[in-house]
C-alpha cells in the first residue's frame, strides 16, 4: 500500500477528486483488513467489509454511517459516468479523518482490553 496519509490537510493536497477518494478509501480498506480482520480479495466490497467489522467489533451506527457515506461516494465516482466531482471535498476529507480516528481508537481499546493479567 502506498504511504498512509491521515489528516485532512494531507488528503486535500490532491487536486483531483478521483485521487483523493481512491487514496482515502484504499487506506480505509487497508485499515479494515489489517486492523479489524475484514476479508480481503476482489470478491468482497467495502460495504461488505464494513458490515463484517460492524458485527465483529461492534462499531457504532455513527461510525458505520460515516463509513458508508465515504464508500458510497467512492462507488459513485468510480462507477457513475455522470458523477465526476465530489459535492464537498473538505467534508469528504474531514469525514475520512473522523472515521479513521474512531477506528484507530477502537483498535487501541480492543488491544488494551485483550490483555488480562491474573
Amino acid at each position: 500500500m502506498g504511504a498512509s496519509l491521515s489528516s485532512t490537510s494531507s488528503y486535500l493536497q490532491y487536486k483531483n477528486d478521483f485521487e483523493l477518494v481512491i487514496r482515502a478509501t484504499k487506506d480505509l480498506e487497508h485499515l479494515l483488513e489489517t486492523g479489524f480482520g475484514a476479508a480481503s480479495g476482489k470478491t468482497i466490497g467495502l460495504h461488505d467489509k464494513i458490515t463484517a467489522v460492524q458485527a465483529s467489533h461492534g462499531l457504532s451506527m455513527d461510525t458505520v454511517k460515516k463509513l458508508r457515506y465515504l464508500v458510497t461516494l467512492r462507488n459513485k465516482l468510480v462507477h457513475d459516468h455522470e458523477f465526476n466531482k465530489l459535492p464537498d471535498r473538505a467534508h469528504f476529507a474531514k469525514s475520512y479523518d473522523s472515521v479513521e480516528k474512531e477506528l484507530k481508537e477502537k483498535l487501541k481499546g480492543s488491544s488494551a482490553s485483550g490483555c488480562i493479567i491474573s
